[in-house]
């Protein structure tokens, strides 16, 4: 890479760290605005607020990366047309070519943040921050509704009323339905702690249904094996988009061997893998805003038309992929077809000016 191309490069990686932090600090403000609503629930003080806004700083980042990559690479880009710098670096024979090979530099390198942002960190301080919250909030962790939740392994319908801070599962009912889908046996526990690819119940209440009646046993220890693990404990205390991709694929494969609802995970899926893809798109068409149409704009005029397109991009992409749940258009293609259509759209300008 030339020196004009790390020039160029850095110029957009810094204009686009500085939106960034200012689309944050709005951002947080609003959330800090929101949570004071919850102020006092519990034991919920300033404290917990703070360190649950902390948390979430990686899945705001996260969130804001499109928006931020287009912003920055138009102000980075409007900067150096501004001061003549882009009119010199033609005069001197650097091609846009040239100059949109910098711009790729910039959002590969946007390309693997979204990947640590949305892979390492969001999953693990998400976590954190919800357990945190509910914690404050309610004394557990958090999961689906205050009625506990429901899942299913095989002719086994488990259902668990909390999930305690250590991993635990307080409060479990087991149901177990034979071939014919009558139910058969329904074991009570008071907890239940993971250990060796298996669960250990504890103060068991067992009832078996026959033909004769119903038997009941209590014991104060037994095993229980089932496919569920901690691992997809997180998919109950944390949305499916805010899950790396790998608990994804694990936790959709477990509702596919159990023959359940899949499209949603699904869909989380496949928007995790276009979302830095959606960054790189979104600096790509910074270019077309520079040298095109807008070329004789002002800055201000720029950064106005940049940020309704990225709103604009959010919004589409948003409204796609409720739409493609609705409608049952296939995950991927709803996941796809925004980040396509804009990626079309930014070729085309492109083209135009070749």
């Amino acid at each position: 890479m030339g020196l004009l191309q790390r020039y160029i490069a850095k110029t957009i990686l810094a204009s686009t760290f500085m939106v960034l932090l200012v689309l944050l600090g709005l951002y947080t403000f609003m959330d800090f605005i929101n949570e004071l609503d919850d102020l006092g629930k519990g034991n919920y003080q300033l404290t917990d607020i703070f360190t649950y806004m902390a948390l979430s700083m990686p899945k705001r980042i996260y969130e804001l990366l499109p928006i931020a990559a287009l912003l920055g690479s138009v102000l980075g880009l409007g900067n150096l047309a501004s001061q003549s710098e882009l009119v010199a670096m033609r005069a001197a024979g650097v091609s846009i070519q040239q100059i949109n090979k910098a711009v790729m530099i910039v959002a590969l390198c946007l390309m693997f943040v979204a990947v640590f942002m949305g892979e390492v960190l969001r999953p693990i301080t998400e976590q954190k921050a919800r357990e945190v919250q509910s914690m404050a909030q309610t004394g557990t962790v958090g999961s689906r509704s205050k009625h506990g939740f429901w899942t299913r392994d095989g002719l086994h319908f488990n259902h668990i009323q909390k999930i305690l801070p250590d991993g635990r599962f307080s409060g479990i009912s087991i149901y177990e339905f034979d071939a014919q889908n009558r139910l058969r046996i329904v074991t009570k526990a008071k907890e239940a702690q993971y250990d060796d690819d298996s669960w250990t119940l504890t103060d068991v209440i067992q009832s078996t249904l026959d033909e004769k009646g119903v038997k009941v046993r209590s014991v104060e220890h037994a095993r229980w094996k089932s496919q569920l693990n901690p691992g997809m404990v997180n998919v109950v205390v944390v949305p499916p988009e805010f899950l790396p991709v790998w608990g994804l694929l694990e936790y959709i494969n477990y509702l596919k061997t159990n023959h359940q609802s899949v499209e949603q995970y699904q869909m989380a899926f496949w928007m995790k893998v276009m979302m830095p893809i959606s960054s790189a798109v979104m600096v790509f068409l910074a270019v077309p805003f520079v040298f095109g149409p807008l070329r004789s704009s002002p800055i201000g005029g720029r950064i106005l038309a940049g940020a309704l397109v990225g709103i604009g991009f959010h919004l589409f992409n948003q409204s796609f992929q409720h739409i493609g749940l609705v409608f049952g258009v296939i995950p991927w293609l709803s996941a796809a077809m925004p980040t396509a259509t804009f990626a079309l759209l930014g070729w085309y300008f492109m083209k135009k000016l070749r």
